[in-house]
């Protein structure tokens, strides 16, 4: 029997393991779940990668479970966040072109040069970590097509659930030189020689983006 109590799910990708809680409308855990991520790869001059399917198949393992758990509630929402600024460019039906560079990734080191001698000192962008910095080692290293997309971790999983790929928000894209206050990009970005990589939909957190797709919905076990 279904109960008309709603649910709701947040789900975490960390470095070593993917995590959901679901909680009543009392804020209630009423379960949780998580499993383990294999290492990501460490490569010389500061590489630290991992293969982003490999944070999809964590995350139907665990909603598969959690779902069982929370009958007889009804899951109602669910939200998603990763590590801040792992980034990685896929087409724009979401296939990866690589592998995802991780938060503490620092290969991009001559990319962090070009950018700090183009952007504002105080931006969030600079640094051999930042998202910014990926994008353009990425680019250079996988030669993207006019269709690609740079997304954050949370951003391509939400893209994963949703069926809507290019969608991100602002705690999300400050590394990625997004400009919160005027809520835009910034025009010095396209001097960096971006292109044809695109970049996000910038949304506020915690923005309803839209039902799970189908193929989601069966994949996880969720509505």
């Amino acid at each position: 029997m279904t109960s008309t109590e709603p649910c709701f799910i947040g789900v975490d990708l960390g470095t070593s393991g993917c995590r959901a809680v679901a909680i009543d409308r009392e804020r209630s855990v009423i379960a949780q779940v998580r499993t383990a991520l294999p290492q990501p790869v460490r490569i010389g001059a500061g590489g630290i990668e991992q293969d982003p399917r490999l944070w999809w198949d964590a995350l139907v393992r665990i909603l598969r479970e959690l779902t069982d758990r929370v009958k007889p509630f009804t899951p109602e929402a669910l939200c998603v966040d990763g590590t801040s600024s792992t980034l990685l460019l896929c087409d724009r039906d979401g296939t990866p072109l690589g592998p995802a560079l991780m938060y503490n990734d620092v290969q991009s080191r001559a990319e962090a040069a070009l950018i700090d001698s183009a952007v504002p000192p105080q931006s969030p962008a600079r640094g051999a970590s930042s998202s910014l910095a990926k994008l353009l080692h990425l680019k250079r290293r996988l030669r993207p097509a006019p269709t690609s997309l740079a997304l954050h971790q949370a951003d391509w999983i939400l893209g994963r659930l949703s069926g809507r790929f290019g969608v991100s928000d602002w705690n999300n894209c400050l590394k990625l030189g997004y400009d919160p206050q005027v809520e835009r990009w910034p025009e010095w970005l396209l001097d960096l020689g971006i292109q044809p990589v695109g970049l996000p939909e910038v949304n506020a957190p915690g923005t309803i983006l839209g039902p799970l797709s189908a193929a989601a919905a069966e994949a996880t076990g969720l509505p």
